[in-house]
This record gives structure tokens, C-alpha cells and sequence, in this order.
């Protein structure tokens, strides 16, 4: 008797669904700051290099930065998307 595998998708999907999960929780945290009973889902906390790092090599300029914005609205964002996509996959 053979068993039924699950197949699994592809790791960039899974990174996809999990962007498009915090684009959902941050267009919802904006929604919510009008409501201060909300208000707390819409609380951000940033992390990253802030300014960027700079090297200036007269010919080149290299620049790096990177900033990540996280709030309770977008962590169940991506959970709600994960959830999803496991549902459907």
C-alpha cells in the first residue's frame, strides 16, 4: 500500500507568501491608527542600520543599509498568510 507524499512547494513561494502576509499586516496597522483601541497592532519597532553605511572610494560609493519594520499586525499578517498557504498547498 503506498502512502500518499505531500508535495512540497518551492522555498521562494513560501518567501513570496510570507511578504505578501507583512504587506497585508502594514496596509492593516495603517488602517488602524485612527482607532485607539487598535492602536496597540500598529506599533512599530525598526531595526537595521540606521544611517547606512557609507564607503567612498573616489571612482565607486557604496552604500548599505537595511531597515525592518515590525509591528503585532504584520507578525499576524505573515502568520495568517502562512496559515493560508499551508491550508491550500
Amino acid at each position: 500500500m503506498r502512502v500518499a507524499r505531500r508535495s512540497r512547494s518551492p522555498w521562494w513561494i513560501l518567501a513570496i507568501v510570507v511578504f505578501l502576509g507583512a504587506l497585508l499586516g502594514s496596509v492593516i496597522a495603517e488602517a488602524l491608527v485612527g482607532y485607539p483601541v487598535l492602536s496597540f497592532l500598529s506599533r512599530d519597532l525598526f531595526y537595521g542600520i540606521d544611517p547606512p553605511f557609507t564607503i567612498n572610494a573616489r571612482v565607486l560609493t557604496f552604500t548599505i543599509g537595511a531597515t525592518i519594520r515590525l509591528n503585532l499586525a504584520i507578525i499576524l499578517g505573515i502568520i495568517l498568510a502562512v496559515w493560508l498557504f499551508r491550508q491550500l498547498s
